[in-house]
């Protein structure tokens, strides 16, 4: 008998699943797998923290798919090479998947997707995590890729039609489906070795719960307890005043088809404070596919500016006080209690995030690569279109970025958003706070050799 091949990449859901669901559409034993292929997402390899994340979202997934009597088995392996040798062993007819994003995945994807289509199997290839086409997503005018947010926006916006989001969300069958073969080369989750052997990550259990349910009813709790207040609280890091749904959604433990629908109700037909939050909340979901879709069409920012004159010499080169900033020993208490919340939960207030990023890559003038890297490695919810949008944002060289010349003041920041100091405190003990050397960089004078640097550099070069 012939089965499906299903491959999960970072779709680790059963409900609204679009992979899942046509391979239950072809009534056909389901033969699942994940693939650990590290060093095929080179250079941008998952750090300790996503890997902890990924191991317990793989847990759950594995247990859901049970339920339906389908197998998830593991493998460490090139997926080129595996996938192709998969369809022979299991007798597959039909692969399906959902698409990654990230450039060296969309390459790999490409390659197997030839070998199977020469092989002469049914292949389908679906789009997942994302609300847009990225290639068909272009400007009227010149019919190229969006550059600013504000019209990508605007265009997005006015296609979101709620009936689409309803119809597309699929229902589990009732009854447990034939069993597929069991392929006995594969491996235990815990031979995958996603966690590193010191156990440091047993601290995120505390504060992490991995997996579809775990996001569902983040959702569901965001929405009831916390929404009508998210546009006056997001930006206070001492208030859970945030979806915290950002590693669900870059796992695919949900989806953004699912968060819209869950918001059109309440901007379309409740309105009000609850609606203008919803709204708001919308607003940075779009953000999220922008960043996404940024990637796609400029896969060099991952690495490399989007405003060329922001080269390596542009930077300068400070180890100590590059290791200063990670250690969260800046002597500056905001920077200092966010990179302690890092270390401590894999995640980090987003205020937070932008000003320990400002503080980097305009005070102390080092390149936005570095501490890309440290939060790729530190994130629990670390995500190539993001982190690499969001860092060349904040310093000034990015796609639709802030004006390089936008400094943000930490000190000013702590006092308007934790006038109490709670977040600081909550972070950093009251007593080291009291006893915390001054600040390593003078924040006023390195201000302003930020911005004698910004003028050497780039300003004098556009007027020239």
């Amino acid at each position: 008998m012939k089965n499906t091949l299903l491959w999960f990449q970072r779709d680790l859901r059963v409900h609204d699943n679009p992979a899942l669901n046509w391979a239950l559409q072809q009534d056909k034993p389901i033969v699942a797998i994940y693939i650990h292929s590290p060093q095929e997402n080179a250079p941008w390899a998952e750090g300790a923290a996503s890997r902890w994340w990924l191991h317990q979202s793989l847990k759950k997934l594995s247990a859901d798919l049970l339920q339906l009597n389908i197998k998830l088995h593991f493998f460490n392996a090139d997926s080129v090479e595996k996938i192709p040798r998969l369809v022979t062993e299991a007798n597959i007819d039909g692969v399906v998947w959902t698409n990654r994003n990230e450039p060296q995945r969309r390459a790999c994807e490409a390659s197997i997707a030839r070998l199977l289509l020469a092989k002469g199997i049914t292949l389908k290839r679906i789009q997942d995590g994302l609300l847009t086409t990225p290639e068909q997503f272009l400007t009227a005018s010149k019919n190229t890729p969006y550059r600013v947010f504000t019209p990508f926006y605007r265009k997005l916006r006015a296609q979101l039609d709620l009936a689409d989001f309803y119809a597309n969300q699929n229902n589990l069958p009732e009854k447990s489906l034939p069993a597929a073969p069991t392929l006995a080369a594969s491996l235990s989750l815990e031979q995958l070795q996603l966690l590193d052997q010191h156990h440091w990550h047993n601290k995120l259990h505390a504060h992490c719960t991995p997996g579809e349910d775990a996001a569902l009813d983040k959702l569901d709790r965001f929405i009831d307890t916390a929404l009508s207040d998210y546009c006056t609280q997001r930006d206070v890091p001492a208030v859970d005043g945030s979806s915290g749904l950002s590693a669900h959604l870059h796992f695919g433990e949900i989806s953004p088809q699912q968060i819209v629908a869950a918001l059109l109700p309440l901007i379309e037909m409740q309105g009000g404070k609850t609606g203008a939050a919803a709204e708001a909340f919308l607003r940075q979901l779009i953000w999220r596919e922008f960043a996404r879709y940024i990637l796609w069409h400029f896969p060099e920012t991952s690495t490399q500016p989007m405003n060329r004159k922001f080269t390596r010499a542009f930077w300068q080169t400070d180890n100590a006080l590059l290791k200063k900033w990670q250690q969260g020993k800046t002597g500056v208490g905001m920077i200092d209690a966010g990179m302690k919340q890092l270390w401590e939960t894999g995640s980090m207030h987003n205020r937070v995030r932008m000003l320990a990023a400002s503080l980097l890559t305009k005070n102390m003038g080092i390149a936005w690569q570095h501490g890309a890297q440290w939060f790729w490695d530190t994130l629990v919810d670390a995500d190539l279109a993001n982190n690499s949008m969001g860092w060349q944002w904040v310093a000034g060289c990015g796609v639709d970025a802030a004006p390089y010349y936008r400094i943000f003041n930490p000190l000013t920041q702590a006092q308007k958003f934790d006038p109490q100091n709670i977040y600081i405190e909550r972070w950093l003990a009251p007593a080291s706070i009291q006893k915390t050397a001054p600040p390593v960089i003078d924040i006023a004078l390195s201000r302003q050799q930020a911005l004698e640097r910004y003028r050497q550099f780039v300003r004098d070069s556009d007027q020239s």
